[in-house]
């Protein structure tokens, strides 16, 4: 066979692979969570999820993901969430096509983890001040008073503290 018939094949291969893997992930609801209708915080909330609830995922943003019932659809975090494994879905006859073309596997252990990311070189030079966020930041402001007060309330009381030198020696 040609070596560009060769490649043709092997580039639809990639290509029919890459559209089964975009199919819609299932995944459950972990506990109540509100669903936004964009990926921010300070979006509308489009309802609150209720623990259990399945649905599926169909786009990633960062950790957010874009989750679809049939009642609702909107964006929620990752952590809130329970991805399908590969062997529920296979015993379910839910399987991705994905997971149909390459089969089932038996012991699947499924590991989520989220973490914040450090500060590199590159964020340093693209960051600008935004007094917006400065705006935002100040309202959460409150008095030494105010938060003494608070956290007697709580049960807390003032513990001191000595710093060590960090300077190198």
């Amino acid at each position: 066979m040609p070596l560009l018939s060769c490649l043709r094949h092997a580039l639809a291969i990639v290509g029919l692979l890459a559209a089964m893997a975009a199919v819609a992930q299932p995944v459950t609801v972990e506990r109540d969570t509100p669903l936004y209708s964009e990926a921010r915080l300070d979006s509308a909330v489009v309802t609150t999820l209720k623990q259990g609830t399945a649905g599926e995922v169909v786009a990633k943003n960062g950790a957010w993901l874009n989750f679809r019932t049939p009642a609702a659809a909107g964006w929620l975090f990752s952590f809130n969430v329970r991805f399908a494994s590969t062997q529920t879905a296979s015993a379910a006859g839910g399987a991705s096509a994905l997971g149909r073309l390459v089969g089932p596997r038996e012991n699947v252990n499924i590991t989520s983890a989220m973490g914040v990311r450090g500060i590199g070189e590159e964020d340093l030079r693209q960051a600008r001040f935004d007094a917006g966020q400065m705006k935002l930041l100040d309202r959460y402001a409150v008095s030494k008073a105010d938060a003494e007060s608070s956290a007697r309330a709580s049960g807390l009381s003032a513990a001191r503290v000595d710093y060590f030198d960090a300077r190198p020696q």
